[in-house]
């Protein structure tokens, strides 16, 4: 019956503790700058689908490599791209993987933004296994009710086992 009360208990730990991980995958990115911690903005949670199969995507190139990995950064997006402070935005990445053999490879997204130069906030990793093909990744941004007007850089960096793509986009809060 103890063994059974430490059982149900340790697995209520691991529950719990993964409901506090997935809570944190989200939200207020806690950021060191040079006067301590701070925080800027809130991340929501992020969406992905698949676009075109990797036959779609050899009729597009026109072939398939012989060896190692394709990956190509289709797009990188920021909706709308002129917005008011506390405003969601939409962060769409679209990208292309294409291996010799279908697969499934390692993909890692991040986002960062900056203003003046200076990173204001970075997205939590997003990691997937994903199979060849082009996919659409997505996640929400609310800016920060006091946000400075001005011109902001989204760098969105796509990668996997083999290589990598980074595309910058601006954006505008007024």
């Amino acid at each position: 019956m103890q063994h059974r009360r430490l059982l149900l208990l340790g697995l209520s730990l691991i529950i719990l503790m993964g409901l506090f991980y997935a809570n944190t995958e989200t939200g207020a990115q806690v950021i060191k700058g040079p006067l301590g911690e701070y925080t800027w903005g809130y991340f929501g949670g992020s969406r992905e689908s698949q676009g075109m199969s990797r036959e779609d995507v050899i009729v597009r190139e026109g072939s398939c490599p012989t060896g190692g990995c394709v990956l190509k950064l289709d797009q990188v997006e920021v909706r709308p791209s002129r917005a008011h402070k506390g405003d969601t935005l939409n962060l769409t990445t679209v990208y292309t993987i294409l291996t010799p053999e279908q697969v499934a490879l390692p993909v890692t997204i991040t986002r960062v933004i900056l203003f003046q130069g200076k990173v204001l906030g970075q997205t939590k990793s997003m990691d997937s296994g994903r199979l060849n093909g082009s996919w659409t990744q997505g996640i929400d941004f609310t800016l920060p009710a006091d946000a400075r007007p001005g011109v902001y850089t989204l760098r969105t960096k796509v990668s996997t086992g083999y290589n990598a793509a980074q595309k910058d986009v601006t954006f505008e809060v007024y």
